[in-house]
C-alpha cells in the first residue's frame, strides 16, 4: 500500500547548459519545489501585488516579480571547475542570485523551465530502493 503523505516534491540539482552548445557550464543550481515555503512566500507576495496595485501595473514590475521568484527557488548553487561571473564564485546571498538571473538571461530561462518540470522533483521508486 502506497502511503500518499511520503510523496512529497524535494529539492533538485540543475546544471546550467551553454545556450548554444548545450555542454555544462560549471554552474549548478539548487532548485526547490513550489511546495518549500520560501518560494510560496514569494508566490503570495507576486499574487498580492498584481491584485493590490499601487497604480498600473508596469513590464519592469512584472520582470522583476519573475526575478523574484525565480531568487526564491533557489537554495543554492556550486560554481565547478573554472567557471566563474565576473572573475569570481560569488557567496549564493539573494543580491547575486538577483544580479546573475538579471545579466545571463539565458540561465534565467533554463531555471525557468526546470521549475516547470514537476515530476522532476518527485523521487522515482526505484531511486528510493536500496
Amino acid at each position: 500500500m502506497t502511503d500518499l503523505s511520503n510523496i512529497v516534491a524535494a529539492e533538485r540539482r540543475l546544471e546550467i547548459l551553454h545556450p548554444a552548445t548545450q555542454e555544462p557550464v560549471g554552474l549548478v543550481l539548487i532548485l526547490l519545489p513550489d511546495t518549500h515555503p520560501q518560494v510560496k512566500a514569494a508566490a503570495r507576495k507576486s499574487v498580492n501585488d498584481r491584485i493590490n496595485p499601487r497604480g498600473k501595473l508596469t513590464a519592469e514590475q512584472i520582470e522583476a516579480n519573475r526575478i523574484t521568484m525565480l531568487a526564491a527557488s533557489l537554495g543554492g548553487w556550486d560554481w565547478q571547475g573554472a567557471s566563474t561571473f565576473h572573475r569570481e564564485k560569488p557567496e549564493f546571498e539573494e543580491q547575486n542570485v538577483r544580479m546573475v538571473l538579471k545579466e545571463l538571461p539565458w540561465v534565467a530561462e533554463q531555471v525557468d523551465a526546470a521549475l516547470g518540470e514537476r515530476t522532476e522533483f518527485f523521487q522515482r521508486l526505484d531511486e528510493t530502493d536500496g
